[in-house]
This record gives structure tokens, C-alpha cells and sequence, in this order.
């Protein structure tokens, strides 16, 4: 087997002399799993790119305690991690996504008369990139670029659901990661696991005032050409103006609007 120089042991010269060393090594590792496409073995990064076996060990332990790679429990083979899924969404996908959704959202917002959102996957929770707010009295205010917990919102309940019962617990590894924002909001890892697991079933997610006091929303999923969840949308309104049948009526509505939009997505 050839061996591929680490790049931690290519010739030095100026341009080097800044260089971090176990910086490199950890990122080298990362491209390797990266360029693979499929988990691998110690031996086989040690002899793919050059490095003893007890440095790599010595990485991965610190990719894996940063999620940016995951041990499998069965195989003990390394492959990405949670926190790479977070890293895709650069600011031109984003763009397209948003002209995309733009028409079917204001369609949906003329329709049901409340605030309309799409939210994206970010850094363990979600962020709004796109808003239309309700020209009612009552009504929400978050702006777009607004951030929300995801375990506590109805995008990020949708969102979460195209994940891995095993990436949301890694996710959501320290206690401290459930934050009580109503008496509503979801407390602990098990609790959360039980809602996706109806997510994923009924393919629509609520926010009965988990996130915020006095609001009810209702998600559903935007999906690429290849069943990729890649946004969210939601209906926000006024808990006292939802109604069971409200409730329904919005449920239908967004899974609608979403399924349309995921029909018009190509190459996204």
C-alpha cells in the first residue's frame, strides 16, 4: 500500500513556519474521512496518511469529545461526526433556498394569516432565514437571524428528526442542554427522543408554548432531490387563536406548502 505523506510531515519551508502541528493532524484526519466517504479504522488512517498509530488515537479522542468525528459501537470505526452535519449551508445554497421558498411562503401567509417562518439547522439549534410577520395586533415578533434552541421549536423538532436517534443524544450529551423556557419546554434527552420519534412518524412537529409563553407553532420539513432535510417551515400564532381545529387546519397547510416546496428543489 502506498503511503500518503501527512501533510504534518511535508518539507517545512516559509509559508510553514506558523503551522500548528496537532491542528494539522486533526484536520488531515478530518479531510481523509471526508475524501473516504466511509468510516475508517486506525490502521487505516495511520497507513493512509503517515502517522503513528498512538498520535492518531490521540486526535480522534479529541475530534470525538467535540463530535466533530464518531466512533461506531459496533465496528470501533471512526467516521464524521454530528457537528460536521452542521457545516453544508454556505450562504449561496441559502440564498437559492429562500427565492425558492419565497412565493409558496407568502401563498401560505395570505392563506392562514399568521406569522410564517423557515428556519435552518445551526450550531445545535436553529435559525430563522426567512419571516413574514402576521399584520394582526396579536401577533409574533422574531425577526430573521433570530436563534432558537431546537429541542424546544417546531423547526427544530422537524429538523432534528431527519437525525439519528444516537447523533440527538450526542447533541444533547450535557444536561445543562436543556434550558426551561416555559413549563412546557422539553426537560431531558428521553422526553425529547419520545417526540421525535412521533415527528417522524406524523411528519409535522408542534410547539405548544415550549419555546415562548402564550405561542403555538407547527412545522414541517423542506427536502432536497435526495430526501435530505435541508430547512424547516413553521406557522406561528397566538395560543389563544389556536383551536384544535385550528391546530389541523395549520398542520395541513404547512405540510402542503412544504411538500411544494420540496417538489420545485433540485440540485440543492
Amino acid at each position: 500500500m502506498n503511503k500518503v505523506p501527512s501533510k504534518s510531515e511535508t518539507p517545512s519551508n516559509p509559508g510553514n513556519k506558523y503551522r500548528v502541528t496537532s491542528l494539522d493532524k486533526a484536520l488531515s484526519i478530518l479531510e481523509l474521512v471526508i475524501d473516504q466517504g466511509r468510516d475508517l479504522s486506525i490502521t487505516e488512517i495511520s497507513q493512509k496518511l503517515g502517522m503513528v498509530k498512538g498520535t492518531v488515537h490521540r486526535v480522534l479522542s479529541t475530534l470525538v469529545a467535540r463530535k466533530f468525528v464518531q466512533q461506531n459501537s459496533r465496528t470501533r470505526m471512526y467516521g464524521l461526526g454530528v457537528r460536521t452535519l452542521e457545516i453544508g449551508m454556505d450562504s449561496k445554497r441559502e440564498r437559492f433556498l429562500r427565492t425558492v421558498m419565497a412565493p409558496f411562503l407568502m401563498e401560505l401567509y395570505e392563506i392562514c394569516g399568521e406569522t410564517v417562518n423557515a428556519a435552518v439547522w445551526e450550531h445545535n439549534g436553529i435559525r430563522y432565514i426567512y419571516r413574514l410577520e402576521s399584520e394582526a395586533l396579536l401577533r409574533i415578533s422574531t425577526t430573521a437571524g433570530a436563534r432558537f434552541p431546537g429541542y424546544c421549536a417546531a423547526t427544530g423538532k422537524i429538523l432534528l428528526s431527519y437525525f439519528s436517534n444516537e447523533d440527538i443524544r450526542q447533541i444533547y450529551s450535557l444536561n445543562t442542554s436543556f434550558k426551561k423556557h416555559t413549563k412546557n419546554t422539553i426537560a431531558n434527552i428521553d422526553e425529547l427522543i419520545q417526540e421525535i420519534e412521533k415527528v417522524r412518524v406524523r411528519k409535522v412537529a408542534f410547539d405548544d408554548e415550549e419555546a415562548l409563553v402564550g405561542v403555538y407553532c407547527v412545522g414541517a420539513p423542506i427536502l432536497n432531490s435526495k430526501g435530505e432535510c435541508v430547512a424547516a417551515i413553521s406557522i406561528s400564532a397566538p395560543k389563544d387563536r389556536v383551536t384544535a381545529e385550528t391546530s389541523k387546519t395549520f398542520a395541513n397547510l404547512v405540510s402542503e406548502t412544504a411538500a411544494k416546496i420540496s417538489s420545485s428543489l433540485s440540485g440543492i
